[in-house]
């Protein structure tokens, strides 16, 4: 493993830089603060649903949670980012903060493959309790769920991606202009 830093430059050396406000070159907890009040909502009403419906139903969206964002989505998607390239054992990026790095660092841009197991498994987390729900045949747990994906996915697009420097998501939304400038 590389063990360069995300960005050579300190955080407190930035103050020049003309993209500093456009990218997350550095950890910064509010960001992943703010990732979490945006992720929660819906997860917590899935999780109510599928508990409501049966704790075997909720304990294999858990199981499914923690071995897709603990390990599967960090093969696939987070050994492509820079933050994976720091010389901590732990990733340290707004979404998966304290993640151990299993998997090595491979720069370049995610493959077809690895962008299909991505979504995919995006469909099977915030698919899953949709159907449990639709079996309860509780509408209002059904709205809100659907509402809650959609506004995470929405605000992630809006406040995370555009300023993600993992440029090979396929979510990744960051202006062409200020990726060539990073790069």
């Amino acid at each position: 493993m590389n063990k360069e830093p995300v960005c050579k430059r300190s955080r407190e050396s930035c103050s020049d830089c003309t993209i500093q406000s456009k990218l997350a070159c550095h950890f910064d907890p509010v960001q992943l603060l703010l990732f979490y009040m945006i992720t929660l909502p819906a997860f917590i009403i899935g999780g109510i649903a599928l508990y409501d419906y049966s704790i075997a139903s909720f304990v294999l969206w858990f199981v499914l949670f923690g071995l897709y964002f603990l390990i599967i989505g960090i093969r696939v998607l987070c050994s492509h980012c820079p933050h994976y390239n720091d010389s901590s054992y732990f990733l340290k990026c707004r979404g998966n903060f304290g993640v151990p790095k299993l998997w090595r660092y491979r720069p370049g841009p995610m493959n077809r493959i690895e962008k299909g197991i991505m979504i995919s498994g995006f469909v099977v987390i915030w698919g899953y309790p949709i159907v449990f729900i639709i079996l309860m045949g509780n509408w209002i747990f059904l709205v809100s769920y659907l509402l809650s994906v959609l506004l995470f996915f929405i605000l992630l697009r809006q406040f995370h991606c555009k300023k993600c420097i993992n440029f090979s998501c396929p979510l990744n939304a960051v202006d062409i202009k200020i990726m060539e400038e990073f790069l």
